[in-house]
């Protein structure tokens, strides 16, 4: 710990823990804050045959390398080592979705009338709206999002919800309401 601060002492950092450590943070200046899932009514009842990718296919580094949509909110940047880390980690290599129209990556789950959208990885940009015509689920009546939504076209709220302890150093400003991009945790 003591050297990732050294090393990088003025740039921000944030860091997922679990129960078991949450005193030995803040020994490093960490403070725990708590996030908010963003999540928002919207019905998708699409009859579109999913184009599932293998998380090594070549296609996924590309879209995590070259994405164009970063939120204005809150983003983090410099995160597709990371982001592909949690593909090869394996517990979502069946939720890798491409939308071949949009040249547009998602990792996304469905529970019930939940849609998770985990990740989404542009490569030109589109407004939500374009993308949900295209996303291969039905019997969507709610989209939570793994990190704060970039789109205008779409009303979202910030919910509570219960997570891993989230810890934040270096951070100079008001977080206000937020979601860090959850495949960008460590």
């Amino acid at each position: 710990m003591e050297h990732i601060i050294e090393k990088y002492q003025d740039l921000p950092m944030y860091l997922s823990a679990n129960n078991g450590v949450v005193n030995f943070y803040p020994k490093f200046g960490f403070e725990r804050t708590f996030e908010k899932l963003p999540v928002c009514e919207f019905e998708i009842k699409n009859d579109i045959k999913p184009v599932k990718l293998q998380y090594d296919d070549p296609k996924v580094w590309n879209y995590i390398h070259k994405r164009v949509n970063f939120s204005h909110k809150l983003d983090c940047l410099n995160t597709a080592s990371i982001n592909i880390f949690h593909l090869y980690w394996g517990y979502l290599k069946d939720s890798i979705y491409e939308i071949p129209e949009l040249d547009t990556l998602i990792i996304a789950e469905q529970k019930e009338s939940t849609l998770k959208l985990i990740g989404v990885y542009l490569l030109r940009n589109i407004n939500f709206t374009q993308l949900a015509k295209f996303l291969p689920f039905s019997n969507v009546t709610k989209v939570e999002f793994g990190f704060m939504p970039y789109w205008s076209d779409i009303e979202y709220v910030m919910q509570e919800y219960e997570t891993d302890p989230i810890f934040i150093r270096g951070i100079n400003c008001d977080l206000g309401e937020f979601k860090f991009p959850e495949l960008s945790i460590t």
